[in-house]
């Protein structure tokens, strides 16, 4: 496939996650992309996306966030674009303790870990009062 693009627009609200998931399903489904793809690409905008309406907004101020999917020639490129209070989620969190059990680490983190494993690159820019986060994923393969 030469091309394809999904955007979704929700509300800053966890239970709008279903709607998000479904979207990104499809898109890879359409797509063609492996199931190893599909999986980065949702984790990385749930990640991304919970981050954001639970840490980044004063209780019940609303918002509508934007997510945009594009896959073209190897690359999936996702941009989102929100209101919430900045954070900078290019800079590398530390690397958890893997002498660790899950249930000993500590809570945080570990999610935005997981994003830069699968990101190649992450860039945030400020436009107005709109946070633009763009990332790119990793070995973005189709079936």
């Amino acid at each position: 496939m030469t091309g394809a693009s999904c955007t979704v627009s929700v509300n800053n609200s966890l239970e709008e996650l279903v709607q998000v998931h479904a979207a990104l399903e499809k898109f890879a489904e359409v797509c063609g992309v492996t199931a190893e793809t599909r999986h980065a690409t949702i984790l990385v905008v749930e990640e991304l996306f919970a981050n954001a309406v639970r840490y980044g907004y004063d209780e019940n101020e609303a918002d509508t966030i934007v997510i945009s999917a594009r896959y073209q020639h190897g690359t999936m490129r996702v941009i989102i674009r929100d209101q919430a209070r900045p954070f900078d989620v290019t800079a590398p969190p530390r690397r958890p303790d893997e002498t660790l059990s899950l249930e000993e680490m500590e809570i945080g983190g570990l999610g935005l870990f997981l994003v830069h494993e699968f990101a190649q690159s992450i860039t945030q820019d400020r436009e107005g009062a709109t946070n633009v986060t763009e990332i790119v994923l990793k070995n973005a393969e189709v079936n």
